[in-house]
């Protein structure tokens, strides 16, 4: 009998999708970045990330608001990720109960401040007490502007990729905390992400954009989700990616490669979409015109194999998996 270790976290949830019914009202279910849920006339987006500790944050070198922050940005990017709007959130915490109220209070605040800026209000929640470490649990609920979404199903042949913002920063921050080093740029990267909220949905309002997903998992990992969705090949082009002089410089002194970091390492919660290559280079420049933030074509879809290759080559490693060994370089 196969346990998580061998199967991997999306094998698991790819099995649990095979027994999990569902319901005409339910629009887009299991594998994507939300559920769509049809509410009377309207498209509602949710949501739900787990944040723990000793997995997804260390107490170390952190502040409590840093905490709430991320959890709450990392919830957020999936609307983002499917050019929702969110509205609403609910948020569970386990903790140990040995916390400060006022310990506890900071995340909460930290939580407030990364939902505030785009009108998002905590609605509700639970709280429990945790055998070991602080667990938080959010929920987000949106709603589909106009009826439209992206998925992560949608690519076509010829279509080619585009990834917003840089990657690797937020590998290279938790790369630093681990080992305590000062970097506070990169730390900065890590522990305060931006869900591109308003650039994903300027992205959904745009036809020749066919699908979406945002980079919390890895480029290579989450480009396979783009591939897998629609049984086609992502070919990546690593060596178009930009670089952050930040990135670079610390590579440069701890020994890492950057190329690697920016493939593998999770959590940037940039965008990475599929777009008409027709059409791509009005399209970047309209958006860089809106939103002042860089945009790269990183490869393209292809139907000569399925799944993703960097430069038509099998990758050796992937991305962040819950369940599957990590690559200690990466961490």
């Amino acid at each position: 009998m196969r346990c998580l270790n061998d199967m991997g976290e999306f094998g698991f949830i790819d099995r649990l999708a095979r027994i999990i019914p569902s319901t005409p009202t339910v629009i887009e279910g299991i594998g994507d970045d939300c559920a769509v849920l049809r509410v009377g006339e309207r498209l509602v987006l949710v949501s739900t990330d787990m944040f723990i500790e000793d997995v997804h944050f260390r107490r170390e070198g952190v502040s409590p608001r840093d905490i709430g922050w991320k959890a709450a940005s990392a919830c957020l990017s999936d609307i983002a990720a499917m050019g929702g709007a969110p509205m609403y959130c609910l948020t569970s915490l386990a903790c140990s109960g040995d916390e400060t109220a006022v310990f506890l209070e900071e995340i909460y605040r930290g939580m407030l401040s990364a939902m505030s800026r785009f009108g998002v209000v905590i609605v509700g929640g639970d709280t429990t007490r945790s055998s070991r470490g602080i667990i938080i649990d959010v929920i987000a609920v949106g709603e589909a502007i106009g009826g439209h979404f992206l998925r992560r199903r949608g690519a076509k042949v010829g279509d080619v990729l585009v990834v917003t913002g840089a990657l690797g920063g937020s590998s290279a921050g938790l790369h630093a905390l681990t080992h305590g080093i000062s970097c506070e740029e990169l730390v900065q990267a890590h522990m305060y992400p931006n869900p591109r909220i308003l650039e994903g949905q300027w992205l959904c309002a745009h036809d020749s954009i066919h699908a979406m997903i945002d980079i919390s998992d890895g480029l290579c990992q989450d480009a396979g989700h783009l591939a897998k969705a629609v049984r086609l090949g992502m070919d990546l082009h690593p060596e178009r990616l930009p670089v952050t002089p930040a990135l670079e410089k610390y590579c440069a002194e701890h020994g890492l490669d950057p190329v690697h970091l920016m493939l593998t390492g999770g959590e940037d919660y940039e965008l990475l979409f599929a777009a008409d290559a027709k059409t791509v280079e009005k399209t970047m420049e309209a958006f860089h015109h809106e939103f002042r933030l860089p945009t790269t074509v990183i490869g393209a879809v292809t139907d000569e194999w399925t799944g993703v290759r960097v430069n038509g080559q099998v990758p050796s490693l992937g991305g962040f998996d819950h369940f599957k060994p990590q690559d200690p370089g990466a961490s």
